[in-house]
């Protein structure tokens, strides 16, 4: 699903100018992304070494901190539904364009999570799925604020 993701960025970044890899998470069954990847790798996505207060408009607020490089997130819920929960994952990143970064990654409760990251305007769209009780997959689209706090 991750990969699916990581597609779905690039296609979008190369319909709007083309993309640059960050953060070394490129992957693809042929190798030849990696490559790409590989040359891309020497910069740091903004948010690497830092921690944001992520605010989204159902009421949550996360308290994210990614690696030096980029390459993974802590988060804590420190507001609305499921405060005090806290994960740890792995980032697959790119940049799609000139401030924008585009995050992905699977909670381990199996929610799945993208970030489309402003850092012009500190915005953030976010998207979601996750299984219902009955086990249907469902999606949802919603608007953040983020602001660095370390």
């Amino acid at each position: 699903m991750k990969r699916r993701f990581v597609a779905l960025a690039a296609a979008l970044a190369l319909s709007a100018g083309g993309a640059t890899l960050v953060a070394g998470q490129a992957s693809a069954d042929d190798g030849t992304a990696a490559a790409t990847a590989s040359a891309a790798r020497t910069s740091l996505p903004p948010f690497a070494g830092k921690t944001y207060l992520i605010t989204v408009d159902n009421g949550n607020v996360y308290k994210n901190t990614y690696s030096a490089d980029g390459t993974s997130l802590h988060s804590e819920t420190v507001a609305g539904t499921g405060v005090g929960e806290t994960f740890d994952a792995a980032l697959a990143t790119a940049q799609v364009g000139w401030g924008l970064y585009f995050t992905n990654w699977v909670e381990p409760n199996g929610v799945t999570v993208s970030h489309v990251m402003n850092f012009n305007n500190n915005t953030v769209k976010v998207y979601f799925t996750f299984a219902t009780a009955t086990g249907t997959r469902l999606g949802q689209l919603h608007s953040a604020t983020m602001s660095c706090v370390a």
